[in-house]
């Protein structure tokens, strides 16, 4: 295969897996009962932590509705709960639940996979998963940087 080749193969694998991530999150969100953007909000919250509602915003790229009614689903779903920020009452945090059960749940679903693909790392050489890491890494940075630029063109052109 020429290097041309390659680099589009490359890209074309890209591609496949972020159409498989996307499919399996969906599906994880139906096993969980929610849409797959609170899904992947709870995710950020699980992640970064109790943050107000506008910071969750900034993270999706979401409209302030959208991201009420996401918090309103979480919080009804037993995953989030909303409390008011003591240094200024007019914003709203949102904190994940300590939910042991929904903890066990998220867990049967994500081992199976992360064992997996444990496994497959695991037979790399430190190079080579150096060189993952940074060619995974650089991908989700320009994929983040796309997004926000999708957005700011959507907001541009939607004002006129």
């Amino acid at each position: 295969m020429k290097r041309e080749e390659i680099i589009e193969a490359i890209s074309q694998k890209f591609r496949e897996m972020s159409t498989e991530t996307i499919m399996f999150h969906q599906a994880v969100a139906d096993v969980l009962g929610l849409h797959i953007t609170d899904h992947k909000s709870y995710d950020l919250i699980s992640r970064f932590g109790a943050m107000p509602a506008g910071r969750l915003g900034e993270l999706t790229g979401l409209t302030t509705g959208a991201v009420t009614g996401i918090i309103d689903r979480l919080e009804e779903a037993g995953y989030v709960r909303r409390t008011d920020d003591p240094k200024d009452r007019r914003r709203t945090i949102v904190e994940p639940i300590r939910n042991k059960k929904l903890e066990r749940k998220i867990e049967a679903i994500f081992i199976p996979l992360h064992e997996r693909i444990h496994k497959i790392l695991s037979s790399y050489s430190d190079s080579e998963l150096a060189f993952l890491l940074d060619a995974t890494t650089e991908h989700v940075d320009q994929t983040r940087e796309e997004s926000k630029r999708l957005r700011s063109v959507k907001r541009h052109t939607s004002m006129k």
